[in-house]
């Protein structure tokens, strides 16, 4: 059975950044985690290739948490 998305992105994010006990899906990536712009490049890189997707940075720009990347993930893959 494949694993849920988010709990994927979670994975990624995790490999990148250690997350806190309380981090939730819907947690700021940028503010709650204070991830740096080269973390999130990273992160991103990471899911691209896992997915084999190319993400729009247009899109990107709006996305703050993992729930709505992997939204935008689903989208892709689909």
């Amino acid at each position: 059975m494949d694993k849920p998305l988010e709990l994927e992105l979670r994975e990624l994010l995790a490999g990148i950044t250690p997350l806190p006990p309380d981090f939730a899906s819907d947690t700021d990536l940028l503010d709650a985690l204070a991830l740096e712009s080269a973390q999130i490049m990273e992160f991103v890189m990471e899911v691209e290739d896992r997915f084999d997707i190319i993400i729009d940075q247009r899109q990107l720009a709006d996305v703050r948490n993992v729930a709505q990347l992997a939204a935008l993930v689903s989208k892709a893959v689909t």
